[in-house]
């Protein structure tokens, strides 16, 4: 097998034996990686630093079945900054794991892999607020799979909303005639124009920008259900946003 030369950023790491790791690993040309780093635990490994969680680097890999063992490896960056505050640590960390359910094995996705780099920028090394990058960025992840909302028509019968602000978990507004449903919720005009601006925005600009406290409290409801919905899992660790929401009210 020849090598695959890549980038990469680490979303987890696993330990076994005495000093190696498994590490997950986002190509964005390769989608989710099982990259063995061998001996990266000892003190003097060239592959310590790589083999932390949201490390970004350059890195060459050699195929063993049906993983890869790491050969070579440049850090780009490690967003070190986050481990110095526990609250964006641990939104960051959140931002990993939605990312690691998303991606496949062998499919990658530029797109998606250049919004977790500026998310991980803005939340390391911004004055943003650190939810806000976790809305958009929760709402942006869903476009770049191919669930963007659909905000200028109902999304059952494709006709006018005519004024309808019903969202449906299906995946975007529904008419009076289509809504209903029991999982329908109700979003302010201000709330649906914040999320049509955010979805054709780059993430970037949001060190520009601040969610009001209403839409950041609407997006905070809708954006769990939408995300359970589409990628068919509970994230546990998102309770964590409600707290710091309350804290930072």
């Amino acid at each position: 097998m020849g090598l695959v030369h890549t980038q990469g950023v680490v979303l987890r790491h696993t330990n076994i034996k005495e000093s190696d790791r498994m590490l997950t690993v986002f190509s964005p040309s390769h989608g989710k990686l099982s990259v063995l780093a061998k001996g990266c635990r000892k003190p003097k490994s060239r592959f310590l630093s790589i083999s932390q969680p949201f490390c970004y680097g350059d890195i060459v890999l050699k195929q063993y079945r049906d993983i890869y063992i790491l050969t070579q490896a440049e850090v780009i960056n490690s967003y070190f900054d986050l481990r110095n505050d526990l609250e964006r640590l641990s939104l960051a960390s959140y931002l990993l794991h939605i990312t690691e359910d998303a991606i496949s094995s062998g499919e990658g996705n530029p797109q998606l892999f250049t919004l977790l780099l500026k998310a991980l920028s803005l939340m390391s090394f911004g004055q943003s607020n650190p939810l806000d990058i976790v809305l958009i960025y929760e709402l942006k992840l869903l476009d770049c799979l191919g669930y963007r909302p659909l905000l200028d028509r109902c999304v059952v019968c494709e006709q006018d909303v005519g004024g309808s602000n019903s969202f449906s978990l299906a995946g975007g507004l529904v008419c009076g005639n289509c809504n209903g449903q029991a999982g329908d919720l109700l979003l302010d005009p201000v709330t649906l124009n914040a999320m049509a601006i955010i979805l054709d925005m780059d993430i970037g600009q949001l060190a520009k920008q601040k969610l009001m406290a209403g839409v950041r409290d609407q997006l905070n409801k809708l954006m769990p259900a939408y995300i359970r919905e589409k990628l068919e899992k509970e994230y546990p660790s998102r309770d964590f946003i409600d707290r710091f929401l309350t804290q930072h009210a």
